[in-house]
């Protein structure tokens, strides 16, 4: 005899399936499309469905699905995820949603206005059916029948039932966590995985703050120790999604850096590694001295632009993006003075040439030390919005605000093509920075350094773009270009030696805090002279590390 079933009708069943497909949608689009081999993918699966179904043992139905209704509304963002990198969203990918600005959030909505009705209508459709077809009743319910001592021992049977529902509940909640915490999946159990992720983004912002409260007082105590009297002009530009790879003057097949390759003076770096895939990551490391090993050091340290600043130099800031990124406006709220052309990202004339009024407006100033930071848009997605049709040599290629349908291996073509064409207008853009460097006649340096590398559907794995959890060579292998005028190759013969000579050696971006001080002739008492490019005692990397979209260090390549 039965003294317990579960509620509802037939219909309601069918109505609680269709809307608990709905919510794990996710899930189901991962056990399929992700990129875990089949056991580990039905595991990951199978722990998600019984995250999702726990809270139906204490919740009544619509109660359940009202609050499981967070699945649906986070679900695009996973689901974007999983479609561009076969895998969960990670905690860099929320980050750059945080620090994105404006102009670039629009133009990735107005290209996928139609997707964002069906999905505003499959909510409204979600939340309709909780409210219209499931009852507020438990899923459990336990029949009574009348007198005293049935009913009695029928409620005391409920109770223990109840208590022993809860205590077996805890059980499996408990072995769940410590699965998933044993197996590393506990973090790409959606939505919970989501969420903590979140969290630590949200945590790692309020260490930036706080970090800049204790910088207030911070100081390099860093000096000129040369006292050269000529003009000194010292640049370092800071690339956009850079392919070491992607470049003729690196050994690519086609020509697309035509101009550098004429360039004098210039020294290419062959085995040169980002330390992370995405720019909100790599960037501290670029400017900063913290490495992969001591990534807080960027919390609550300074940057080696204010350094040159305390040592006499006039500083200046020069960007296209990231004008919303906190990191960034702390160092270029600190320079002498700072330019943002920041325009719709979707805006068809929105080229790096943009910023030379800002760089021609600087060097009329006739510093006699200066130092100038240029970030650039570079190859930035989408790679057809950032260079003018007379950049288009390699065809077919991309056209307008496409549809993001067309980000497939078997379009691989026109993207290699259209971002190719990005990479002959960065060509451009840095050779002609060098010759109006050049016509200073002054002892100068140009940097140029691509934040992190891109995927194009080189692998098997047909893993496009950047930043995700699943990475490859591209991701981090970036250009690394050094200029240096014949005056500075006059006054500093030894170093320009030795930056030829160091050229093929196993390097990283934090190398780059201390080269550019040692190629100014700058020093402070926590100067590393094996840590520069321009030191006969130079230590390459033994052993190269990178952080991953979850900011864990793993080894690099």
């Amino acid at each position: 005899m039965k003294n317990k079933r579960i509620n509802g009708t037939k219909k309601e069943y069918v109505w609680m399936i269709v809307l608990s497909a709905i919510a794990l949608f996710p899930n189901i689009f991962l056990l399929f499309y992700g990129n875990n081999a089949l056991p580990a993918a039905l595991f990951l699966f199978t722990l998600s469905c019984l995250f999702y179904l726990l809270p139906c043992l204490f919740l009544r139905k619509r109660v359940f699905f009202i609050i499981q209704g967070i699945f649906v509304v986070l679900a695009p963002l996973e689901a974007a995820h999983i479609y561009l990198n076969r895998m969960p969203a990670t905690a860099a990918f929320l980050l750059s949603i945080i620090d994105t600005n404006q102009e670039e959030s629009f133009e990735l909505l107005s290209a996928i206005k139609f997707p964002l009705v069906i999905l505003f209508l499959f909510w409204a459709f979600y939340f309709l059916i909780v409210f219209v077809k499931i009852k507020n009743t438990c899923f459990l319910s336990f029949p009574r029948k009348t007198g005293s001592s049935w009913d009695s021992r029928l409620r005391g049977n409920d109770r223990q039932f109840a208590i022993r529902t809860k205590w077996i509940a805890a059980l499996v909640f408990t072995g769940m966590i410590i699965t998933g915490y044993a197996t590393g999946y506990n973090k790409d159990i959606y939505p919970y995985g989501l969420m903590f992720r979140t969290y630590q983004v949200f945590a790692a912002k309020k260490e930036i703050k706080e970090g800049r409260e204790i910088m207030k007082n911070f100081r390099f105590n860093a000096i000129k120790k040369d006292s050269i009297n000529e003009k000194e002009v010292y640049v370092f530009v800071i690339g956009e999604t850079g392919r070491y790879s992607s470049y003729s003057i690196n050994g690519y097949q086609r020509n697309t850096s035509p101009m550098l390759a004429k360039t004098k003076n210039l020294v290419s770096y062959t085995d040169f590694y980002s330390e992370a895939n995405i720019t909100t990551s790599s960037l501290p490391m670029i400017l900063t001295r913290a490495s992969v090993r001591d990534y807080e050091r960027s919390y609550v340290e300074k940057s080696f632009v204010d350094a040159f600043k305390e040592a006499g130099f006039k500083t200046y800031w020069i960007a296209d993006q990231s004008a919303n990124n906190k990191f960034v406006r702390r160092i270029s709220g600190d320079t002498d003075k700072e330019y943002f052309h920041v325009t719709n990202f979707s805006d068809t004339t929105n080229f790096d040439e943009q910023l030379w009024p800002y760089l021609d407006d600087v060097l009329a100033k006739n510093d006699r030390k200066a130092l100038i930071v240029i970030h650039t848009l570079g190859s930035h997605f989408r790679y057809n919005y950032r260079y003018p049709a007379s950049f288009e040599v390699f065809r077919p290629s991309l056209k307008g605000a496409f549809d993001y349908a067309l980000i497939s291996a078997k379009n691989k073509e026109i993207f290699v093509n259209t971002y190719d064409n990005s990479i002959l207008y960065t060509d451009f853009f840095l050779a002609e920075t060098i010759r109006k460097i050049d016509s200073l006649q002054a002892v100068s340096t140009l940097v140029y350094v691509a934040d992190h590398g891109e995927n194009l559907f080189d692998t098997e794995e047909n893993i496009v773009f950047h930043g995700g959890s699943e990475y490859t060579p591209y991701d981090f292998h970036v250009p690394f270009f050094v200029w240096t005028s014949d005056k500075y190759n006059i006054l500093h013969p030894s170093k320009v030696e030795n930056l030829n000579r160091n050229k093929d050696k196993k390097l990283s971006t934090h190398y780059i805090f201390y080269s550019m001080l040692d190629m100014a002739g700058v020093t402070f008492p926590g100067q590393i002279p094996a840590n520069s490019i321009v030191s006969e005692t130079l230590r390459e990397d033994s052993v190269r590390y990178i952080i991953n979209t979850n900011m864990e260090v793993q080894k690099g390549f």
